[in-house]
């Protein structure tokens, strides 16, 4: 797949994103302020899982008077209505968010806090263990927590 196309499906990916935020909103009468849909637009548009921090200071450049309060409400929102899944950091540091709510797990490096995303896909199945049988799989999210490799010395 070219770069291009690879694009142009991100590109689709984010406007459906966008439409079911918009969607969402129009039919539970939430006010969608453009502070709310550049803050979307900017989750669901990106691969990188920023924090709320990230978020903020992205949208700083946009508006230059929004709070972090603000950002903060707005991703609280976007989880309750199901638009954002939030990812706790292992070691405690603030939590990343991502737009992406297709099935699908993260590598997640402790040494530099960034998050890659794996498709199913590349797994193969995931199963219940033998004792866990009588429950029903409704869901699976794998997070690897990952370090950097030593650097070999030669």
């Amino acid at each position: 797949m070219n770069q291009c196309t690879n694009r142009q499906q991100i590109n689709a990916m984010t406007d459906r994103r966008i439409q079911r935020l918009g969607d969402m909103c129009r039919d539970q009468n939430i006010p969608l302020t453009p502070q709310k849909m550049e803050i979307f637009k900017y989750l669901a548009g990106t691969i990188r899982h920023p924090s709320a921090q990230e978020l903020f200071e992205a949208m700083k450049k946009r508006f230059s008077n929004i709070a972090f309060s603000t950002v903060y409400k707005n991703l609280t929102k976007f989880k309750e209505m199901g638009l954002v899944r939030e990812i706790p950091m292992k070691d405690g540091s603030s939590s990343r968010f991502d737009a992406n709510m297709e099935n699908h797990h993260h590598i997640i490096n402790l040494d530099t806090d960034e998050i890659l995303d794996i498709d199913p896909g590349e797994m193969g199945d995931v199963c219940l263990p033998n004792s866990l049988e009588k429950y029903q799989l409704e869901k699976v999210s794998v997070k690897f927590y990952v370090r950097n490799m030593p650097e070999k010395k030669e």
